[in-house]
């Protein structure tokens, strides 16, 4: 059996991180990770990766008065307010199409994307919906689903698979989403330190074990074994790719090579390496951040060319 190399990527502009930082503080990662998109994509292209997508819905839209005629009626009733995007919107304080706000809309990336051979539009539901945060709830992530599947059909994209923001997934709501259509999700990495858990839950520690597990061999090597979860089909994560900070050369160096390291063993014993990242995590820093990506790229094609090693989108594995 060969193995399988899959890259999934949180597409998602300035809504993956609203709620934590403003457009001041982070704005230009945003608009880098922007400039940084055809840059993978012709680096995905020439090392022929099949690469998934996870686009949150709203970006879809090509005005807002789109994003509000697709919003869902039932919307999630977080205790946090704040984890809503609707407000925004509704106010005005985003902008009124792609041009005059950038961070906000991404329908011309999207179809960049999907015209790259090899590359799966998938979705990151239409809000970026938080499954695990207090006030969520299956009927409204049900209606959130139905809408970022509506905006996406309405463009020409027939979504298949899924990854849950901030890897926030819980079994009820795999199962709605295998209902709808969407058949394979990106599960949790191996071991208790990666189990899914709400923004809460994710304590200094936890962060800081995960920090060290991306260099070091504190936990299991991440390789991982794609499996049936009941309709859906588990695609399960293996390691974060870290932007590269000028701060921690040290530890980009080690962490390299144990993702280098990691995805030889799963080449030699036919399993699967799942890396992931955001698109402007690649925003600031942007040619160190390529060169870490050259890296995985080459011992990707060393492990196609020594032990037949597939590159392979979340749907590619989960198709008989």
């Amino acid at each position: 059996m060969t193995g399988s190399f899959v890259i999934s990527l949180d597409f998602e502009l300035m809504w993956g991180v609203r709620d934590h930082r403003s457009v001041a503080e982070y704005g230009d990662a945003v608009l880098g990770g922007r400039e940084a998109i055809p840059m993978m994509l012709s680096r995905f292209q020439a090392a022929g990766i099949r690469a998934t997508w996870a686009t949150v819905g709203l970006l879809f839209a090509r005005s807002r008065t789109e994003m509000l005629d697709h919003a869902p009626a039932h919307r999630p009733t977080y205790r946090n307010a704040n984890l809503s995007p609707y407000a925004a919107i509704e106010k005005g304080v985003i902008g009124e199409n792609e041009t005059t706000d950038p961070l906000h809309f991404g329908a011309s990336l999207i179809d960049r994307i999907a015209e790259t051979e090899g590359q799966e539009i998938a979705t990151h539901t239409y809000s970026h919906y938080y499954c695990l945060e207090p006030g969520a709830d299956v009927e409204s992530f049900e209606a959130d689903l139905a809408s970022a599947l509506a905006i996406a059909r309405k463009t020409g994209n027939d979504l298949k698979s899924i990854v849950f923001p901030r890897n926030q997934t819980a079994a009820a709501f795999v199962a709605k989403s295998a209902e709808l259509g969407v058949t394979t999700y990106r599960g949790d990495a191996i071991g208790w330190l990666y189990q899914a858990r709400s923004g809460r839950e994710t304590t200094l520690p936890f962060r800081i074990l995960r920090f060290l597990d991306g260099a070091l061999p504190i936990g299991p090597a991440q390789v991982v074994d794609p499996e049936p979860q009941g309709r859906a089909w588990n695609v399960p994560a293996s390691r974060f790719l870290r932007p590269w900070s000028p701060k921690m050369t040290t530890f980009h160096e080690l962490h390299v090579r144990r993702i280098e390291s990691e995805m030889e063993f799963a080449a030699q014993r036919g399993g699967c390496y799942h890396l992931w990242w955001h698109p402007h995590n690649f925003g600031r820093n942007t040619a160190k951040n390529l060169a870490q990506l050259d890296r995985v790229i080459a011992c990707f094609k060393r492990c196609r060319d020594q032990f037949g090693m597939e590159s392979r989108s979340m749907r590619d594995v989960a198709v008989p």
